[in-house]
């Protein structure tokens, strides 16, 4: 037996490194959550004090010029870690790296640190999601795990896909929206070998981070209850919805595309948080990843400008993306949506229909998931796992995701 063969333990039977690269990936993606759960509490406390029962609270706490510099100093501080990043190694998306298996791996520290970075930035306040860095990372830990396991390169793609699935699983405590996430994004098939071993490596990584993360939905959200106009509103609602976030899915990837990372990163990212910052002063609703705004909104915070602040967000949110920023655009998703589902609710509700306004943000919420994510089981997953829904409430859900579905893809023929 030669030193590699010991080193990489490919002595032992390949069922049981597959099981050993399971068990340690759902750990590691465990650990990756508590992680970036005690590095953005941190960064919210030294930026915003020590009040962390209610964010939006804890925005308030500070002044508008407290809010305006953190969110700079957060711009120049990660203009300036990615353009040094950048021009020392490069940086490789999770589909990247599941196609590079077996000819090049990816700089561990560098894609460690770029995460992480990402996780500061929307502690500080930035408009971008924070779950491509779990995600990440999560991938990372499965890649470097399965490697070391002496898995053949099929079994290790696997594994990047399922730590990608794990890290988003233990942050957002969705472990079965999780799943359905890496099997419609990820390509990876639905055999019944990868999805179990998905699902086990996407619970028992919830599972690992639930003591520190929590497991209660990351909204609080009453009960919904269904109404006899709700068909109504799941179609009036779904199509409207479906062209807006197409819209918002084509600027986000236009932007993501075209984003700066030469010299001129030194300017236009910190010139990009300079404008975030000069809107989070006065309108601290559109800080952070979406989550604040969109709890207001469940908590029933109600604004003449909500169509302003909603515009607003997703402009800042590409904007970002373009400026040089990494970040995930799932959470602005959810919240645009969610925004979007109320106020056409209450447009409707005009007409004297009797409307459940939650019901419509959660409807909102699933469409425009669906269609950014290009994901529409895993839309609807999230949408339940994120405000702790279900029984019937899935099935408008469900209704508004199929039309949407049919309304996206009469739209590709036509292009």
């Amino acid at each position: 037996m030669g030193a590699q063969g010991r080193n990489s333990l490919t002595w032992l039977p390949k069922s049981l490194r597959l099981f050993l690269a399971v068990l340690a990936t759902g750990i590691a993606s465990g650990m990756v959550g508590i992680l970036c759960h005690y590095l953005i509490e941190f960064i919210q406390f030294l930026a915003f004090g020590n009040d962390n029962s209610d964010l939006l609270l804890q925005y308030h706490s500070v002044s508008a010029c407290r809010r305006f510099f953190v969110i700079l100093i957060a711009g120049v501080f990660a203009s300036l870690f990615w353009y040094f990043l950048q021009r020392r190694i490069s940086l490789l998306s999770i589909s990247k790296t599941k196609q590079l298996v077996g000819k090049r791996s990816p700089n561990f520290l560098g894609q460690t640190l770029h995460a992480l970075v990402q996780v500061a930035i929307v502690g500080a306040g930035a408009s971008v999601g924070k779950e491509g860095a779990p995600r990440e990372l999560g991938a990372l830990c499965a890649g470097s795990l399965s490697k070391g396991l002496g898995l053949e390169i099929s079994e290790r793609q696997l594994m990047i896909a399922c730590g990608a699935g794990a890290g988003l699983a233990a942050v957002y405590q969705v472990p079965f929206a999780s799943a359905l996430f890496v099997l419609e994004t990820l390509g990876v098939g639905w055999k019944l070998k990868n999805i179990v071993v998905i699902l086990f490596s996407t619970y028992l990584s919830a599972y690992c981070a639930r003591p520190i993360v929590g497991g209660e939905a990351i909204y609080a959200v009453n009960k919904v209850s269904l109404y006899p106009n709700s068909l109504i509103q799941v179609f009036v609602l779904a199509l409207t919805i479906t062209p807006l976030a197409l819209v918002f899915k084509v600027l986000a990837k236009s932007a993501s595309k075209s984003r700066i990372t030469d010299k001129r990163i030194l300017w236009t990212m910190p010139l990009s948080y300079v404008v975030l910052g000069g809107i989070a002063a006065f309108y601290p609703l559109i800080m952070g990843n979406g989550q604040v705004l969109a709890q207001w909104l469940f908590s029933g915070g109600v604004s003449a400008y909500l169509p302003l602040i909603l515009v607003v967000k997703g402009f800042v949110v590409c904007l970002l993306l373009w400026a040089g920023s990494y970040g995930g655009t799932l959470t602005p998703s959810f919240t645009l949506g969610a925004g979007l589902g109320l106020l056409l609710t209450s447009c409707l509700e005009i007409f004297g229909l009797s409307l459940n306004p939650t019901l419509g943000m959660l409807l909102g919420a699933t469409v425009f998931l669906g269609i950014t994510l290009d994901a529409p089981l895993t839309g609807i997953a999230l949408v339940l796992g994120f405000t702790g829904q279900g029984g019937l409430v899935a099935v408008p859900l469900i209704l508004a995701s199929l039309l949407s579905m049919i309304i996206k893809n009469r739209w590709k023929k036509k292009q």
